[in-house]
């Protein structure tokens, strides 16, 4: 597996100078608790991990210490200018892997959930499965949403639009890295109904994964603790 973090968005350094990874969350940095409690954390080792950042002193700061020191030998990848979405910000960070590494998990690492997700035993199960939401149930409009038909089946993603009640944890995993690729792929086809403020977010990508003729799996979390909206504990 491989485990790609979008970090370049225009809020990660903090008007203090600070970025937000490092704030407190239940008694650790903010990326470290978040990271910390995917079930899948003790199988991946550090050096399996992509940050992406926007290149800025603050970032390199961040990156050459605390960074460094709790991801050894992860990739630090740099971005010049603000990218045009987080589904964007994450390809320089996919570059960084292999064409068969299994699973590749986009995480923004801003949300705490538990799950006992095991992304390798899902797509094991499914050859058709290309993609898994992990999700809970909210009707904030501050969420993206999954829309499942009436068998239980994905159907629809969506950002900041209430579709559902399925609201995305805010980690997306896909097969590999090609499943992502192709998905990344219809969202730039299709940019006008993918795009949410002239943005492209992870969630709706699996539009993408659908239309390419895979399923998308709903694995629901619990105990959700949404940083970003200051369920700082």
């Amino acid at each position: 597996m491989r485990v790609i973090v979008p970090l370049a968005g225009p809020d990660f350094i903090r008007p203090d100078g600070s970025v937000k990874a490092e704030l407190v969350v239940q008694g650790q940095p903010m990326l470290r608790a978040a990271l910390g409690s995917r079930p899948w954390a003790v199988e991946v080792a550090p050096e399996r991990y992509a940050f992406v950042m926007a290149d800025r002193p603050e970032t390199r700061a961040f990156a050459s210490g605390p960074l460094t020191r709790w991801y050894p030998g992860a990739a630090h990848v740099f971005l010049g200018q603000y990218s045009m979405g987080a589904a964007l910000s994450a390809l320089a960070g996919v570059a960084t892997s292999g064409a068969d590494e299994g699973p590749l998990i986009i995480d923004l690492a801003d949300i705490l959930y538990v799950s006992d997700l095991k992304p390798r035993a899902v797509f094991s199960r499914d050859s058709k499965c290309g993609a898994i939401a992990l999700a809970f149930q909210s009707t904030s409009p501050s969420y993206s949403y999954l829309r499942l038909d009436q068998d239980g089946r994905v159907v629809e993603a969506a950002e900041k639009r209430v579709i559902s009640t399925n609201a995305s944890a805010g980690t997306y995993v896909f097969a590999d890295a090609s499943v992502y690729l192709v998905a990344v792929a219809h969202a730039l086809r299709d940019f006008d109904g993918q795009q949410h403020n002239g943005l492209l977010y992870v969630c709706p990508l699996f539009n993408g994964v659908l239309a390419a003729g895979y399923n998308v799996h709903l694995a629901p979390v619990t105990d959700v603790v949404d940083i970003k909206q200051g369920d700082i504990l």
